[in-house]
Parts: C-alpha cells; sequence; structure tokens
C-alpha cells in the first residue's frame, strides 16, 4: 500500500493533468470561436455593402417613378384638357364645314375673276350689282372654308399633342414593365440578405455569450490549476522531507550494526580497522551518518 503522501501527490498530478487539459480545450474553443466572430463580421460588412447597394437602386427607382407618377397625372389632365378642347373644336369644325365649300382655291379663283370683270370690263349697272352680291358671297364663304381650315390645323395640332402624350404615357409604362420584375428580385435579394444578416447577428449574440462562459471557465481552471500545483509543490517538499528523514534513519541504523558489530569483533580480541575503532569510540552515530552521508 502506498504512503497516504504518494497517494495524495499522485491525485493532486492526475487533476492537475486534467484540468490542464480542460483549459487547453476552453482556449482553443475560445480561439475558434473568435475567429468565427471575425468571419461573421466581415460576412455582415459585406451583406451590409450589398444590402445598400440593392436599396440605392431601388431608391433611384421609385423616385424616378414617383417623377413618372407626378408626370403621369399632369399628362393624363393635360390629355383630359385637349380632348376637351378637342370636342369643342370639332363641334366647331362640323358647323363650318356645313356652311363653307370645301374648296378654298375655287372660291378664291372665283372671287379673283369676278373683282378682275369688276374693274376691267364695262358692264351695266345690273351686271355690276350682281357682280358685286357675287364677291360679298365669295367672300363670306371663302372666309367661312379659312375659318374650317384654321379649325383643322387647330384639331390637327391637339391630336398631334395627345399622341405625343399618350406617347410619353407608354414609355413610361414600357420603363415600369421592364424593370418591375428586376426590382421584385431586388425586393426578394434585399430581403433574403437581411433576414441572413439577422441570422448572423444572433450567431454573434450566441458566441459572445459563450466567449464571456469560456473567459470565466479559463479563469477558474487557471486559478484551480495554482492551488493545484501550489498543493503539489508542497507536498513534493514534503515527499523530499520525509525520504531524506527516511535515509538519515536508515543510515543511523546502519552505523548502529556497524558498532555494535565492531564491538562485539574487539570483546572478541579482534583487530578493528580504523573506521571500526571510530565507531567504537564514538559517542554520536548522528555526527557520524552525516559523515558518511558528505563522503
Amino acid at each position: 500500500m502506498q504512503p497516504q503522501g504518494e497517494v495524495d501527490l499522485e491525485a493532486t498530478s492526475q487533476k492537475i493533468e486534467s484540468l490542464a487539459s480542460q483549459r487547453i480545450n476552453s482556449i482553443n474553443e475560445y480561439r475558434r470561436l473568435d475567429e468565427r466572430r471575425r468571419e461573421i463580421r466581415k460576412q455582415i460588412r459585406d451583406l451590409t455593402e450589398k444590402i445598400n447597394a440593392d436599396r440605392k437602386t431601388l431608391d433611384d427607382y421609385y423616385e424616378k417613378l414617383s417623377s413618372f407618377k407626378s408626370s403621369r397625372r399632369e399628362i393624363l389632365s393635360q390629355i383630359r384638357d385637349m380632348k376637351t378642347k378637342s370636342s369643342e373644336v370639332e363641334k366647331v369644325l362640323k358647323k363650318f364645314e356645313k356652311s363653307s365649300p370645301k374648296e378654298g382655291a375655287a372660291l378664291n379663283d372665283r372671287l379673283k375673276k369676278v373683282e378682275w370683270k369688276l374693274q376691267t370690263e364695262r358692264i351695266s349697272r345690273d351686271e355690276e350689282k350682281q357682280l358685286v352680291a357675287s364677291v360679298k358671297e365669295l367672300e363670306t364663304k371663302l372666309k367661312a372654308w379659312k375659318k374650317a381650315h384654321a379649325t383643322k390645323h387647330d384639331l390637327g395640332e391637339i391630336t398631334g399633342k395627345i399622341k405625343l402624350l399618350k406617347k410619353q404615357l407608354d414609355e413610361m409604362n414600357t420603363f415600369k414593365a421592364k424593370n418591375d420584375p428586376e426590382v421584385k428580385a431586388q425586393h426578394e435579394r434585399v430581403a433574403v440578405m437581411i433576414n441572413q444578416r439577422h441570422q448572423l447577428f444572433q450567431e454573434i449574440e450566441e458566441i459572445n455569450a459563450d466567449l464571456i462562459n469560456l473567459d470565466a471557465n479559463i479563469a477558474k481552471l487557471t486559478q484551480e490549476l495554482n492551488t493545484l500545483r501550489e498543493q503539489r509543490r508542497l507536498l513534493l517538499e514534503g515527499r523530499r522531507s520525509r525520504d531524506h528523514e527516511s535515509n538519515r534513519a536508515r543510515t543511523r541504523l546502519l552505523v548502529e550494526r556497524a558498532k555494535d558489530d565492531a564491538k562485539k569483533k574487539l570483546e572478541q580480541g579482534g583487530k578493528l580497522s580504523f573506521d571500526e575503532l571510530k565507531l567504537v569510540y564514538s559517542d554520536d552515530p548522528e555526527s557520524i551518518s552525516k559523515r558518511n552521508e558528505q563522503t
């Protein structure tokens, strides 16, 4: 059976070995988690940059779309006004077209001929009255034709403006229809990245909690190791002290036995050596054992 001190020393050494292994494992786990935390932070930065870039694109798109919507409302208002004006012009045009000939050039030629005849030919008073009446009639018809022609021109301009405005609306609708799928995809990408970033933030929080626990555990293990190492040091010193005392006791026993043997030898008339004589006549076996230990 081993002495109690030896048992305590062995048990303490085993505990130190076990705690040292646990401490190393905890330190390695701390380093691993700390490295993972740095990786996550980089992933979060990368995701944030991508999210901000996509949001900037979406903000630009919606800003343009908002401008389009404002322009669209204005254009639709203009189209309504133009259509109202067009309807009014069409009514006026119909009225003029009913009361005026369609061939303005022919009316103008006939008017010139009548005016020429009045100015150059010798005609009777009755013929002159008829020609003057004809001039007035032609001038009235020509004026109505000119008004109808101007109204048609106005109607054409209004119709052209309506077509131009509708073209602008079509361009806006085309822009929206073309970009909406990509915008929807961007929204989905942003939502996915935000969810990924949220999960990474949660993982970092969990890692931070684990690191706090590991740090506390490492400190605790370090303190326990220091205590056990001090205990082992004291146990080793105790064992060395016990070994020293044990050796001294064995030496004293051997010296006493040698002294007894020398005395018996002397009593029996035997011849003693110098060392045997010293043993026989020495009163301090302890000093002899010390000298023997030194030699």
